[in-house]
């Protein structure tokens, strides 16, 4: 599918470089822009049943006049499930980097982290968000080793968008549960997961694949979460395909 555009949307703790080398690669084949959480007016939630998110998003895709693939990490990922369930017409496929439907645990769902994790982490911003903030990064990178002085210095890279905007990133992913909006996706799905990501487990990328009509899965066994700076070759070449197959 040449010439369509691909919006990509970063993760939590994560701002749009995190994606850059998925653009920059693919910069010349098709339209592409680069969202995080906190910019352009991420984050300002409201009790609505779309979160502002999913709006913004939407209203980004308009500004090409025509649908786009949606290639959402971690968080990012979660934002384009929602968004190709609340504006399906405006999405052509989406490309699910580490995602998850679900992001905390539940009644007859394991696959994520138990939602007193999340409370805790949220509470922690408040306290000692340094700390909150430089634990998740070193697990988000597992199972790279990177010095003490990379971890503090992207831990102050992620800490810049504030804190506040980081606990609404938290609060959306405790309140965000999309399981049941899968099945209306009828969009074409791939899903790359690493074997290894400490933050999002890999079941729940089957679980996306086992619920997603129109998916297909990657899993990536030595790979953890950040999954573009682990494998970036393969995985650029994977989400390539995939669009130019449409």
């Amino acid at each position: 599918m040449k010439n369509a555009p691909l919006l990509l949307i970063s993760g939590w703790a994560h701002g749009e470089e995190a994606l850059r080398p998925v653009a920059e690669a693919m910069a010349g084949s098709w339209p592409i822009a680069c969202l995080s959480l906190a910019s352009a007016g991420l984050g300002h939630e409201t009790e609505e049943d779309i979160s502002s998110y999913a709006r913004t998003v939407s209203s980004h895709l308009d500004k090409w006049g025509g649908p786009a693939c949606i290639v959402g990490w971690s968080t990012g990922g979660v934002v384009a499930i929602e968004t190709a369930a609340r504006y399906p017409e405006k999405v052509t496929c989406l490309v699910l980097l580490s995602a998850t439907a679900r992001f905390c645990s539940a009644d007859g769902y394991t696959t994520g982290v138990k939602p007193a994790v999340l409370r805790a982490m949220i509470r922690g911003l408040k306290r000692n968000p340094q700390t909150v903030v430089s634990d998740f990064i070193s697990r988000a990178l597992y199972p790279l080793n990177v010095g003490q002085d990379v971890l503090a210095k992207r831990t102050q890279a992620a800490l810049a968008a504030g804190t506040d905007s980081l606990a609404l990133g938290l609060e959306y992913l405790a309140r965000a549960d999309f399981r049941r909006d899968l099945v209306s996706i009828a969009l074409p799905c791939l899903i790359i997961h690493g074997g290894q990501d400490m933050i999002v487990p890999c079941e729940a990328g089957r679980y996306l694949n086992a619920n997603l009509r129109l998916s297909r899965i990657e899993l990536l066994p030595s790979a953890g979460h950040c999954l573009i700076e682990q494998c970036g070759d393969g995985v650029i070449r994977r989400i390539a395909q995939f669009v130019e197959d449409l």
